[in-house]
C-alpha cells in the first residue's frame, strides 16, 4: 500500500460496498482524481498515518464511521487532518433526528406526514395513550434516529405501538400518518419515490413502499407525470441538511399532495440492482459515483491550484 499525498480518501468496510467502490476509483480515474482507499484492515493504523504526514488527503467519504464504537476512532484524526467531507459527521448526526428534521421539513413549507413522538422504552417504559385520531386510522412506527428495516406494514392499535416501540428500546419512537400513494399511468405505478442527491445533482426512481423495488425515473415519465417537483423538493431538503450526499423518500398520496415520508437516508445502500433485487440501478449508482469524484477534483489541493 503506497501512501502519500491524494485527492479522495476512501474509508469503507462493508461488504455489500464493493462494486459502488469499485465505480468510484473508476470515475476518479476518468477525472484524474487520486484515490486512496482505506478499508478495515488498514482502518487502526488510518490516524497515525494521518497525524504523521505520511498519508495526505484533501477529501474523504467515510463509510464506516456510522457503526461506532471502533469504527469511529478515526474520525477526530480525519477533522484535523482532512480539509474537506463529502458529509460532515455533525451534519450526518443531526439529519438522523427524524423529529428534527419533520419540524424542520415542515417549517420550510414541504408537507410530511402527520408526527407523534413518544419517549424511549428505557425511559419510560409505561406509557398512557395519546390521542392517536389525528393519524387517521393507519400509521407506521419507526425509531427516531434509526434506520427501518424491509417493508413497513400499518399498524392500528395502541397495543401495537406499545410491542413495537420494544424492538428499539433506547430510542424514541415515532408514530407516522400512513400515506397511500396514488397509482398513476397505464402501468399503474405506486407514485412513491427515492431521490438520490450528489453533489448538486438530483436521481430519481420509483421506490414501491410494498416492494422496495427501484426503477429509474425515465425523461418520458419525469415530463407525463410532472415529476420534476421532486427535484426542487429534494434541493429544498439538501438546504436543510446540508449534506451533499443522501437519499429522501417522497410520496404522491390520494390527495394529490407530494409528501416527504423519510427525511434524509444517509449512509445510502448503493447495492447495484444487477447484483441484488431492490437494489440501486446501476446508472444511478455510477452517475453518483461521478458526481463525488467531481466534488473531489474541485476540492483538491491540484484542483484549487487550476483555478487560481
Amino acid at each position: 500500500m503506497r501512501l502519500g499525498e491524494y485527492d479522495l480518501l476512501i474509508i469503507w468496510g462493508w461488504e455489500y460496498d464493493a462494486d459502488f467502490v469499485q465505480l468510484l476509483l473508476r470515475a476518479c480515474a476518468r477525472r484524474n482524481v487520486r484515490a486512496f482507499v482505506c478499508d478495515l484492515e488498514h482502518l487502526e493504523v488510518l490516524p497515525h498515518w494521518l497525524e504523521r504526514g505520511e498519508l495526505r488527503a484533501s477529501v474523504v467519504l467515510d463509510r464506516v464511521w456510522d457503526w461506532g464504537d471502533d469504527y469511529m476512532r478515526h474520525v477526530p484524526a480525519v477533522k484535523r487532518f482532512v480539509p474537506h467531507r463529502i458529509n460532515e459527521y455533525e451534519l450526518v448526526e443531526q439529519a438522523w433526528n427524524k423529529v428534527a428534521m419533520h419540524m424542520a421539513v415542515i417549517a420550510h413549507g414541504l408537507h410530511a406526514p402527520y408526527l407523534i413522538a413518544l419517549p424511549a422504552y428505557d425511559q419510560q417504559p409505561v406509557l398512557p395513550p395519546p390521542d392517536l385520531s389525528p393519524l387517521g386510522g393507519r400509521f407506521s412506527a419507526k425509531p427516531a434516529h434509526g434506520g427501518g428495516s424491509g417493508v413497513l406494514q400499518p399498524l392500528t392499535t395502541w397495543h401495537e405501538v406499545l410491542e413495537r416501540r420494544k424492538e428499539w428500546p433506547d430510542d424514541e419512537t415515532i408514530l407516522q400518518a400512513w400515506v397511500e400513494p396514488r397509482v398513476l399511468g397505464t402501468q399503474q405505478r405506486r407514485a412513491w419515490f427515492r431521490v438520490f442527491y450528489a453533489c448538486g445533482s438530483t436521481f430519481l426512481c420509483w421506490a414501491d413502499d410494498r416492494t422496495h423495488v427501484h426503477d429509474v425515473v425515465t425523461p418520458e415519465e419525469e415530463q407525463r407525470h410532472q415529476l420534476s417537483v421532486l427535484r426542487g423538493m429534494t434541493q429544498q431538503i439538501a438546504g436543510l441538511c446540508g449534506l451533499n450526499l443522501f437519499s429522501t423518500e417522497i410520496a404522491l398520496d390520494e390527495h394529490n399532495l407530494w409528501q416527504v415520508c423519510d427525511y434524509v437516508n444517509e449512509p445510502c445502500d448503493y447495492r447495484l440492482k444487477s447484483k441484488t433485487p431492490n437494489g440501486v440501478p446501476d446508472d444511478i449508482v455510477a452517475s453518483i459515483a461521478d458526481r463525488i469524484a467531481g466534488w473531489a477534483a474541485r476540492r483538491s489541493k491540484r484542483g484549487a491550484a487550476r483555478a487560481a
